[in-house]
């Protein structure tokens, strides 16, 4: 589990941290913009972190022209596979991505920005910590009768989806030997999205939000892709 004191010899992807980090670099360049690091897990890398998990840095692509959102990318999770070995997509290189709207308010701009960050590296962290799988639709939730997560908003857990945002190609960077890292979104979702999940499987799930120009754009007043009402119908046919 242990990934501490990585910087400067070689890692298991085949690259030292440093050239890992150019590499990812490069391709958030490539693809939405130059990325700095918003947060640096110097205690972690040091070995010296209190926190469970790998330690784990925050890439930020700042608002540029007409891109009126941030990008935020983790970056270590990669470092090491994970995810769930029996999962669909098994264990792979993994980094976690999302977009947080900038609406030229300093104040509300920084909160949705920290929620983006925190959540990614929330993500980075816990699939190495449990067994998750990290397949476009499969859900998160963080108890049993999950209640809204952000003030203001109704969205009660997460479903993976790709990335859509960057330019084509970005879903996958290949490294050396033919591995690759994927990168995901963490997409909030609602209750009657995240039910429809459980009734119709994660695939059924995917495609709605999809069709429903779901995004990894934080949106806390979207509307929802599967309606309570409709969801109602459909689970009456399961039960009777």
């Amino acid at each position: 589990m242990s990934m501490q004191n990585i910087w400067g010899r070689r890692t298991e992807t085949g690259l030292t941290g440093d050239e890992f980090r150019e590499a990812v670099e490069l391709h958030l360049l490539r693809h939405i913009g130059e990325p700095h690091t918003a947060f640096s897990d110097q205690d972690g890398w040091a070995g010296k972190s209190r926190e469970p998990g790998p330690p784990v840095d925050v890439l930020v692509v700042p608002p540029e022209g007409e891109r009126r959102f941030a990008y935020v990318c983790t970056l270590g999770c990669a470092l090491k596979k994970a995810g769930d070995p029996l999962g669909p997509g098994g264990i792979r290189r993994l980094e976690f991505v999302l977009a947080a709207p900038q609406k030229g308010e300093a104040k509300d701009d920084l909160a949705m920005l920290n929620l983006a960050a925190n959540t990614v590296r929330q993500f980075a962290k816990l699939v190495h910590l449990q067994q998750v799988r990290v397949t476009p639709g499969e859900t998160v939730q963080f108890s049993k009768d999950p209640q809204p997560m952000f003030q203001g908003s109704k969205q009660v857990a997460f479903a993976f989806t790709a990335p859509r945002l960057p330019n084509e190609g970005f879903e996958a960077l290949k490294l050396e030997k033919g591995e690759k890292v994927e990168f995901v979104a963490p997409v909030p979702i609602y209750k009657s999205e995240l039910e429809a999940g459980r009734r119709k499987g994660a695939q059924a799930l995917h495609k709605a939000l999809m069709k429903g120009g779901i995004t990894e754009m934080l949106d806390m007043s979207r509307p929802p892709v599967v309606k309570q009402s409709l969801f109602s119908k459909i689970a009456a046919l399961f039960t009777r």
